[in-house]
């Protein structure tokens, strides 16, 4: 008789890949550190936006944001805005009640590992889609709860609780073929304080002790030699101490824009969406037609000096738009430009007459994962796919805007003031930890989107097809 495998898996949003290491050698996360002595710690690279909800796609899914049509935390569409404004399929931010249609805007035909592993639970994630509520377990009171610690700036009750809520269900009796938690804490401390502040450090320490009490339950049980643990982030974070507001930007530039929350102005000629804070796209609507624009055209609906002025910001590490060409893609800053073109299988990087991705060099490499390979260790690991992922979708917008490490791309509208962002294609917010209890896995660079074929491998499921690949 074979024993049953299981999956726990830990998502502590905005754990960050320098960060964790160091904590853990200064023996402040015993737990996990146990976890990385009988198996594996390692970088991992996360996707673009990186930025909460859309990075937990690749590794819920399989699938990346672009190819999911779920380019942000917030996005616009424009053809069908062009199409009538009153038409919920315009634009989105799930920072608020419209996160209820995060599981609708899903591709039907994308499963979820909750709908592939069997008995699967769910903690704090927004993406619940065909989750009975008796299996998602901070359901209940989430609302309230969420709301007190945003406003309060008390974070940690929430991690308490639903670390609560996993014993309880287990103390209940019930067993489970995944379990998925997600652990906030992190992120939102390094976003209102910053990313090594004292709350933020006590976040980190409320996931190891869960995992601990949790480890000795199961181990109790006799389920933990069959279970496979899994604890990764969606994305790092960097302090933020300078905020320009990109949709107050463009409105003061005579492109009037919409953006949340301000989604209901008279006559608008672009619209913002931010994500992160670091992240941002840019949609022009003061053309004919409804279609994403490419460099010639963009050049013409905003102008060159207005781009070449935006790209001057102090905030803004460089845009991307699409070539005049397909499936081409100018990475431009203030020292001018570079393409990234995608011929087939193929991945080409050429700086013109700058280098804003910072690679040094001509890349050339047949394929995504030799793309991914070429570029792991840079300042922009993964930038070549990310981005050739992310403008798959119209809702991508016309131009994105990578933010500079030290600001961000919202203001006003933001309260509490962020003190941390991501979103950016900056290697602080695209590495993550990779930590599992296994040990001779693959050694090539990772994507979070591998994880979805391995959970599903250990199971003994055929992985359906998707954009990430087994590591083992």
């Amino acid at each position: 008789m074979h024993n049953k495998k299981r999956t726990l898996f830990y998502l502590v949003d905005g754990a960050h890949a320098e960060i964790m290491p160091e904590l853990i050698n200064q023996g402040l996360l015993p737990n996990i550190k146990r976890i990385i002595d009988e198996g594996t710690y390692r970088k991992a690279t996360t996707c673009f936006p990186s930025t909460t909800g859309p990075a937990y796609l690749p590794f819920l899914t399989g699938h990346f944001p672009g190819t999911m049509g779920i380019t942000g935390i917030r996005w616009f569409d424009k053809k069908e805005f062009k199409r009538t404004r009153w038409n919920k399929m315009a634009m989105r931010s799930y920072c608020g009640p419209e996160a209820a249609w995060f599981n609708t805007d899903m591709p039907a035909d994308k499963p979820t590992l909750f709908e592939l592993m069997g008995e699967s639970y769910n903690l704090y994630n927004m993406i619940t889609r065909n989750v009975p509520d008796e299996y998602d377990l901070g359901k209940k009171g989430k609302g309230l709860l969420y709301t007190r610690a945003h406003f309060w700036k008390r974070h940690h009750p929430v991690d308490l609780q639903g670390h609560q809520r996993i014993m309880d269900m287990l103390q209940s009796g019930k067993d489970f073929d995944f379990l998925f938690a997600v652990f906030p804490s992190v992120d939102w401390d390094s976003h209102y304080h910053d990313v090594r502040d004292a709350r933020t450090i006590e976040a980190y320490k409320i996931v190891d002790n869960s995992l601990g009490e949790v480890r000795a339950l199961l181990e109790q049980k006799g389920w933990w030699d069959d279970t496979l643990f899994v604890m990764t982030s969606d994305h790092g974070l960097t302090p933020t101490d300078k905020h320009l507001d990109l949709g107050d930007w463009m409105t003061n530039n005579d492109l009037k824009s919409v953006y949340y929350p301000t989604i209901w102005k008279s006559n608008p000629k672009s619209a913002v969406m931010i994500s992160g804070n670091s992240f941002g796209s840019i949609h022009l609507l003061n053309h004919e037609g409804d279609h994403p624009l490419r460099e010639s055209e963009i050049n013409t609906a905003m102008g060159t000096n207005r781009l070449n002025s935006l790209i001057a910001e102090q905030a803004v590490d460089f845009g991307i738009y699409r070539g005049n060409t397909e499936q081409s893609y100018i990475v431009h800053n203030t020292e001018g430009k570079a393409t990234v073109q995608v011929n087939g299988d193929k991945f080409i990087y050429r700086p013109e007459s700058a280098d804003p991705l910072k690679q040094g060099r001509d890349i050339e490499v047949n394929g995504h994962r030799a793309a991914l390979e070429a570029t792991f260790e840079t300042d922009y690991p993964d930038s070549l796919f990310q981005i050739h992922q992310l403008f798959r979708s119209r809702r991508a917008g016309d131009i994105v805007i990578s933010a500079r490490v030290g600001h961000d791309l919202r203001d006003f509208w933001e309260y509490p003031e962020h003190l941390g962002s991501h979103g950016s294609l900056h290697k602080s917010h695209i590495h993550v930890p990779l930590i599992y209890n296994q040990k001779n896995w693959n050694t090539q660079p990772a994507r979070t989107a591998d994880l979805f074929n391995s959970i599903l491998k250990w199971k003994g499921i055929t992985p359906k097809a998707s954009e990430g690949e087994s590591l083992f």
